[in-house]
């Protein structure tokens, strides 16, 4: 006769292994503070038409959040030059978001099993080639962040949603869209669609803020749409913040290494000490004293005063996300241990 098991402990016991999985990821499709506009790119890096963009946001002192792939338009295993345009990009002072390994929709990552190819994978592959580790992830489509009606699909979400979490992400989404992937050279089509999101009599900087979406891959949108968005975001009273100023997280999990990492970067770039020495002289200022200006190192680093705080609990609770991923493991085996001693 086997001895009496308290089912009601071990029930309590797993309920309370999954209450400490990780929370799921936080969703951000606009920004805390209404007139607050910000510039995020899909797709890349493509070593012809990124740096373009990156002169473009020097230019207009604007820092811009990259959500990058590893094989897409180029290929992060092989090329190096693809390489050192992430590296680039992020010495530069822009974020650099995860989205995905192979631009795969996460949907059929699930259903297909390719889940840690496309979501560890890829984090990895960042943190290996900046050092940090990103929590900002942009799910290819949309897909995993959407309110779906279909059962299936939001169970799907739901899934996602709790496999990012687990790993530390926020998920990124957008409130306007450039349409530039399907509009190409057509500027006009573009700002068209912009009026339609922007110029709305309901729509106004003292009530509303933007995160947009577009693709650095395209030479028209780095050439013609982007220079012209900005213009014309600005005509309509917006301001340009970073991603991290919007929605008040930082754009990285880990930032110990940060300021080593990005000193290796910069290394061999003679002319950046002479351009921010000139650059302060001519009184450069920040749009807000948390945002990085164009020659700050990155917005890991340059998150300072009031934001200080804030990242250092974001990066707190991801510590306790990797504990309490090793908490739910352990509760788990210890009740299968015990089941296991008490049955035989």
């Amino acid at each position: 006769m086997f001895p009496k098991i308290n089912l009601k402990f071990l029930t309590l016991t797993a309920l309370f292994a999954n209450s400490v999985i990780a929370d799921k990821a936080k969703i951000y499709r606009n920004c805390l503070k209404p007139g607050q506009f910000v510039l995020t790119f899909d797709d890349g890096p493509n070593p012809e038409t990124t740096p373009i963009a990156l002169d473009v946001l020097k230019k207009y002192n604007i820092k811009g959040t990259f959500f990058i792939n590893a094989h897409n338009w180029s290929d992060l295993e092989n090329d190096p030059t693809a390489i050192e345009t992430v590296k680039k990009t992020y010495a530069a002072g822009h974020d650099i978001g995860s989205h995905t390994y192979n631009h795969k929709d996460l949907f059929e990552a699930i259903e297909e099993g390719s889940m840690k190819e496309n979501v560890d994978d890829m984090t990895d592959k960042i943190e290996e080639i900046i050092g940090v580790k990103p929590a900002y992830f942009r799910p290819p489509c949309g897909n995993g962040a959407y309110n779906e009606s279909d059962p299936h699909k939001r169970e799907m979400s739901e899934m996602i949603q709790e496999y990012l979490g687990e790993r530390g992400y926020n998920i990124i989404m957008w409130g306007t869209d450039t349409m530039d992937w399907q509009y190409k050279e057509d500027v006009d089509s573009v700002i068209a669609t912009m009026n339609e999101q922007l110029a709305d009599p309901s729509v106004s900087p003292k009530t509303h803020s933007f995160i947009t979406l577009m693709h650095d891959v395209y030479p028209s949108t780095v050439n013609i749409v982007l220079p012209t968005v900005i213009e014309y975001v600005q005509s309509v009273g917006y301001e340009f913040v970073p991603l991290s100023e919007c929605i008040g997280v930082s754009p990285y999990q880990s930032i110990s290494n940060d300021k080593e990492n990005q000193n290796n970067l910069n290394n061999g770039e003679s002319n950046s000490t002479d351009e921010n020495n000139k650059n302060k002289s001519a009184g450069e200022t920040n749009t807000n004293n948390s945002t990085p200006t164009s020659n700050n190192t990155n917005s890991t680093s340059t998150f300072t005063n009031s934001t200080t705080e804030s990242t250092v609990s974001i990066n707190k609770e991801g510590d306790n996300t990797s504990n309490a991923i090793t908490i739910h493991s352990s509760i788990i085996l210890s009740v299968v241990i015990a089941i296991l001693s008490l049955l035989f």
